[in-house]
């Protein structure tokens, strides 16, 4: 009997050394190439507009914060009528100074502002082409970097034209926030997952292991 015992002991300790490091595990980020420029190109534009991190550090976030929140979805808005979508920008983000993403953005589409991911992406990669509804904030953003979308664009901005007035950091980073927050949400509800499944299949491998004993 207590020899029985003695030999439950590792797997005891181990359930509780894997319990503890799975959240660890799946929580710590691995390391990512940060976006160091982004380049705007469309109707109105005579010339694409480019928006470093160092020139606007709240603009250049909520910009690239616009294009990384649809890169990490699958796209499942129905294909629209050409004749609603309005005018199209092409939005690419950069990374380490080579192109990483490239989205196509309507701002102005009939129901809300959508975007498609062209199956082309730079550098030669193929990725699953996707229609999207892009986030609500998308034709203040694109205003505050000069783009001619009426109501939302700054007045001597890269677009020219239009009216409006440009948006406060405050205002510009709220998208943000909001991104960071349900990226929050996504990874506590993996770890909890990841770790309910580690317990139950040791819980499975640890009955085994008494069945045996």
């Amino acid at each position: 009997m207590v020899r029985s015992g003695l030999r439950r002991l590792p797997v005891l300790g181990l359930l509780t050394l894997l319990a503890c490091a799975a959240p660890l595990a799946v929580a710590a980020p691995a390391h990512a190439a940060e976006p160091d420029r982004v380049t705007i190109e469309g109707e109105g534009l005579a010339e694409p507009l480019t928006v470093l991190p160092d020139g606007d550090p709240e603009l250049f976030a909520a910009l690239t914060g616009e294009v990384t929140w649809m890169a990490r979805r699958s796209g499942t808005a129905p294909t629209p009528d050409e004749e609603t979508l309005g005018p199209q920008y092409v939005v690419v983000v950069f990374e380490e100074g080579k192109a990483k993403y490239r989205f196509d953005v309507y701002p102005l589409a009939e129901g809300g502002p959508r975007a498609f991911r062209p199956a082309d992406q730079p550098a030669d990669r193929r990725v699953r082409k996707a229609w999207f509804y892009a986030r609500v904030s998308l034709p203040e953003t694109l205003g505050a970097a000069g783009v001619p979308v009426p109501g939302f664009t700054v007045p001597g901005g890269g677009g020219g034209g239009g009216g409006g007035t440009a948006p406060d950091a405050t205002e510009r980073g709220r998208p943000i926030m909001g991104e960071v927050l349900t990226e929050w949400r996504e990874t506590m509800l993996l770890n909890a997952a990841v770790l309910f499944a580690v317990l139950i299949g040791l819980g499975g491998v640890a009955w085994l292991i008494r069945r045996k004993v």
